[in-house]
């Protein structure tokens, strides 16, 4: 069945977002106003961030990102387009105002984090210098200040926000050392600044330049070049909580007293040992304990290599804090829980020979850990239940909290009494201290299928980001109080209020738009922002009492944009399993057409609804969209290519071959694409597929590889060129990316161990049997490397082959990464240049 939409200039109604629950066919109608898709119509589309609302919930502060095309500095490309984001807030009932203004100077402001009191909102800025600084706006005067007089670390990890409150005043942020730089944006840049030095010394002839990477030394490795800087936001005066380096730990939560200040420190990359190859994704951790007064920190040395990845959580009255670390420190991954006392005293391991630990909470005073059995340790799938300590024994034996539910909720949160969970279709409270659960009877319509609000931050869902749809970031916050009013969703979607008291009540929350996502939510005035982003345009609202006000409207030119069709596809796998495949369709297409089709593959990719694709969405700023091939005429299919279990992973040559050209059949037999003008393309693991692919078929005309290599053995081990001229060169994943079984390659072993695996997973030495032309897309500081479309160049063209390598210098991992928008608008038109030169007659 096909649904047919009408395309309207309004953003609120249902075909104006799409984005939700996708059905199998959207096929809109063209009307007078819609025209092609343009360059200038992805330039200058915005981009929905964080939306916050303030404690009172009477204020909501939310991050718009402006079009790629709308700022006046480009370079750094770790920010994900924040360096050109400007903060709104909506206050009172009025519509929300731009209250940072960067579009006049090309500085980006994001990461809005608002003080207890709702009085003050802490944020990172761009502005003032070169890096990112801590800046503070006054919700009374408008009056915005500059509060650190060198960069902040802000990236987020497990943690959330790296940027603190720990009162009304005091605001906390790890700020780097004099003469060092950020790693979200000053780092980037850092090559730029070193390399022109080093160059003009060769010129002189007086320095030598040399950079010494030395396995046996250790020296400098564990420094700690930041500072935990305490700010008093209203006198600026900063206290040193003591020296830091959240790098990539992202790990820094003050106490819910603001006495304690618990932080995860990167030490650098493990050494190796010998006779022993070294873990190469493992870094060296420790975990130390700060007064927020100021003072020397107390380094925690019974937690052993502590986990950047899972949360550490805070007790409410600040005397223990929970986190995840090593058994020991000969064990590969971190996975035991510890109860760490913040005064001082002995951490106690929690259950370390019977618990893998992958989530902890609080809850009425009682430790909680989210975990597997020991036992179950090498099944990925095994059950995790959650499991309650005593904290005056934590050694004792911990009770199974959750093995009465046929699926354990993922998260719980702290609400008073105990803890809230969803299982079993129903929402459950869990007294921790006796292990008794009530059922809150408190279904709706359809069962209740998971929390919407508030989630944890550490945990991993699947999906792409809201953001990725033109919605907004949902912003959670911390765990460590407990909760009066949750959020759950059930089965259909439905949005439910459940404040989990005595008579716990579950209230419908009508949302403004069947595609709105929650994005925040203020429980002490029952204040929800919901966003929202389709093909037409971008909103967001606010929530209270039943009545929705619409406080922000973007992105209105794409309502006069003709949207392409998309529809879903079947094909059998490898396996003979059934896959889903999307295809999008160039606007206007009539039943009968046939158009030349062009597959994006990326290996390991799964497709199960129209929404898992965002790079079919008009409304999408990301440089990974597909609009652009639709609009010139184009078909485009995303194929689900799963990876298989079993020796066949371990082939990455080989084992997406079969779901790739099922699925371009069953387009062909969907009547929709022209057997004869086949293109493939595909970006960091799906180039190196699109290489694999035709050295195995010569059923494409063209092919396109962005940002990957098609050289197995040579990628293995070489250093990252984003870092190429700092101490961190050589401190890069290639190897893990290839080797470990965790990715998409896992070839399982390094290449003098197994050389002939990799002789059979490199297109390079298989390029004699290419006979499809191919154009390379390349930035020249990717970490994967540059070097790697080289040498398939170099191969093709001794051949005689048709094939052409365009390289971006000071462009990384585009498009995902790419920060110039001459660039991107560069990378398009060689695109499309290449199909229009290979694919036959007929093409547009």
């Amino acid at each position: 069945m096909v649904l047919r939409v009408k395309l309207t200039l309004s953003l609120l109604t249902a075909s104006a977002l799409v984005g939700g629950a996708a059905p199998p066919v959207e096929r809109p109608v063209a009307v007078e106003a819609a025209r092609p898709f343009t360059m200038q119509d992805f330039m200058t589309t915005k981009k929905l961030g964080q939306a916050v609302p303030s404690p009172d919930g009477k204020a909501v502060a939310v991050v718009v990102k402006r079009g790629p095309g709308e700022s006046t500095r480009y370079g750094a490309s770790f920010v994900d387009g924040n360096e050109r984001a400007d903060i709104w807030v909506a206050d009172g009932d009025g519509p929300a105002r731009d209250v940072t203004h960067g579009v006049k100077d090309g500085t980006g402001h994001y990461n809005p984090v608002w003080s207890p009191d709702g009085r003050m909102l802490a944020f990172a800025s761009t502005r003032g210098g070169d890096d990112v600084f801590l800046h503070v706006w006054n919700r009374e005067t408008g009056e915005i200040r500059k509060l650190t007089p060198r960069g902040v670390q802000t990236m987020t990890n497990a943690s959330g926000y790296l940027i603190q409150w720990l009162d009304a005043r005091r605001v906390a942020a790890p700020m780097v050392n004099a003469g060092r730089w950020t790693l979200e944006y000053g780092q980037w840049l850092e090559a730029q600044r070193v390399a022109p030095k080093e160059w003009a010394k060769v010129e002189r002839g007086k320095e030598d330049t040399a950079f010494v990477f030395d396995s046996s030394a250790t020296d400098g490795q564990d420094a700690l070049d930041e500072q935990v800087a305490v700010i008093d936001a209203v006198t600026g005066t900063i206290t040193s909580a003591g020296p830091a380096r959240t790098y990539t730990a992202g790990n820094l939560v003050a106490d819910p007293t603001g006495r304690h200040i618990a932080r995860v420190d990167d030490l650098g990359p493990t050494p190796a040992r010998p006779g022993r190859l070294k873990r190469i994704m493992e870094r060296r951790t420790q975990l130390a304990i700060a007064s927020a007064a100021g003072g020397q920190p107390r380094v925690v040395t019974d937690v052993p290599s502590p986990s950047v990845t899972v949360q550490p959580r805070w007790a409410a009255d600040g005397s223990n804090l929970l986190i995840v670390g090593k058994a020991t420190p000969e064990t590969p991954d971190p996975f035991t829980a510890y109860l760490v006392p913040s005064a001082g005293g002995k951490a106690v391991p929690l259950a370390a020979d019977r618990l893998l630990a992958t989530g902890l909470l609080w809850g009425a005073g009682t430790p909680l850990v989210r975990g597997a059995k020991v036992k179950d340790a090498a099944d990925p799938a095994a059950r995790q239940d959650w499991w309650a300590f005593d904290p005056a024994d934590p050694a004792a034996k911990p009770r199974d909290l959750t093995s009465r539910f046929k699926v354990p909720p993922l998260e719980l949160v702290p609400v008073a009494g105990g803890v809230l969970g969803v299982a079993d279709g129903r929402a459950w409270l869990i007294d921790p201290r006796t292990g008794q659960a009530r059922d809150l009877n408190a279904t709706g319509a359809a069962p209740l299928a998971e929390l919407a609000w508030p989630l944890d931050d550490g945990v991993r869902r699947n999906g792409v980001r809201p953001t990725d749809r033109g919605g907004a970031e949902p912003a959670n916050p911390r765990l460590d109080r407990d909760f009066p009013v949750v959020l759950a969703r059930d089965t259909k979607g439905g949005l439910y209020e459940l404040a989990p008291g005595g008579s716990p009540v579950l209230t419908p929350l009508p949302t403004p738009h069947p595609e709105a996502g929650v994005a925040g939510y203020a429980p002490a005035s029952r204040t929800a922002v919901f966003g929202a982003g389709g093909d037409q345009g971008t909103a967001l609202w606010t929530t209270r009492a039943g009545r929705h006000t619409q406080r922000l409207s973007l992105n209105a030119h794409l309502a006069q944009v003709a949207v392409p069709e998309r529809r879903l596809v079947t094909y059998k796998g490898a396996g003979g399993e059934k896959l889903t495949g999307a295809l999008l369709l160039p606007p206007g297409h009539r039943d009968g057409q046939r158009h030349p089709l062009v597959v994006n593959v990326y290996g390991t990719r799964m497709i199960s609804t129209l929404k898992d694709v965002p790079e079919f969405m008009v409304n999408n700023p990301s440089y990974l969209t597909l609009q652009f091939m639709t609009a010139s005429g184009y078909a485009v299919l995303v194929p689900s290519i799963p990876r298989p279990v079993g020796k066949a992973a371990a082939e990455p040559m080989t084992w997406p071959t079969k779901p790739i050209m099922n699925a371009v059949d069953a387009a062909i037999d969907e009547g929709v694409a022209d057997p004869g003008r086949l293109a493939v393309m595909g970006h960091s693991f799906g180039s190196y597929n699109v290489h694999a692919l035709v050295t195995q078929t010569d059923r494409f005309d063209a092919a396109i590889a962005i940002s990957g290599f098609s050289d197995v053995i040579s990628t293995y081990g070489v250093f990252d060129a984003r870092f190429r001229y700092t101490q961190r060169a050589q401190e890069w994943f290639a190897p893990a990316y290839i080797e470990d079984p965790a990715f998409e390659f896992g070839l399982g072993k390094p290449p003098w161990e197994d050389p002939q695996r990799y002789v059979r997973n490199s297109p390079l030495l298989h390029a004699g049997k290419i006979k499809t032309p191919v154009l390379m897309l390349h930035g020249e500081r990717d970490y994967l490397t540059h070097t790697g479309s080289e040498e398939m160049y170099t191969a093709l063209a001794r051949q005689a082959k048709k094939v052409r390598l365009v390289s971006y210098w000071g462009e990384a991992h585009m498009p995902y990464s790419i920060v110039s928008p001459a660039n991107f608008r560069s990378m398009i038109e060689q695109e499309l240049d290449w199909l229009r030169l290979n694919l036959r007659a007929g093409t547009p």
